[in-house]
């Protein structure tokens, strides 16, 4: 927030992808309603709501759903909602955020404070991380792997099947 702070933006266009959303098949980032409202908070409050929010995807509707809710909400005045609570980054999130500041404080040089204090803090979280169990990514679903022309025809095969019991199927050797 400090590089967009001293930024200064008049407004701010959102592309409102949500696939890096928790559920999603594809992103597989576990960003949850609550990060997402956060984040547009952030947002919210660093353009005084000047903000162009516009839907642009993912790949699970009910994911889909709530998290553009929570983005909604904010952008009608509700708070963030939840806190955040203990939620970690994971070691590969930490490492790229590092990266991208090490990058822009060439730009930004303001970043240099927060970016010691990550760096600091970097072997501390990469040894009590380890203590912490991996959330368990969700399977895409069937269509996902199959197409849905193939998903189509399994469920009308196993509709014939069914209705045709006691008389000759197409299936029937």
């Amino acid at each position: 927030m400090i590089a967009a702070t001293e930024f200064a933006p008049d407004f701010t266009i959102i592309s409102a992808g949500f696939d890096a959303a928790r559920g999603d098949p594809l992103g597989c980032c576990d960003v949850t309603p609550a990060g997402y409202s956060r984040m547009t908070d952030m947002l919210y409050t660093l353009t005084g709501g000047k903000l162009l929010v516009i839907l642009e995807g993912g790949y699970n509707l009910r994911s889909i759903s709530s998290s553009a809710t929570s983005v909604i909400k904010v952008l009608l005045g509700e708070g963030p909602g939840s806190e955040l609570g203990n939620i970690a980054p994971s070691r590969a999130g930490l490492q790229t955020v590092l990266e991208v500041m090490k990058i822009q404080m060439n730009f930004w040089p303001s970043l240099g404070s927060s970016y010691a204090k990550l760096q600091s803090q970097w072997g501390a979280y990469c040894n009590t991380r380890k203590q912490i169990k991996k959330r368990q990514r969700t399977e895409p679903p069937i269509w996902w792997k199959w197409g849905r022309k193939r998903l189509l025809y399994h469920i009308l095969v196993r509709r014939l099947h069914v209705k045709s019991k006691g008389k000759p199927s197409l299936h029937s050797s």
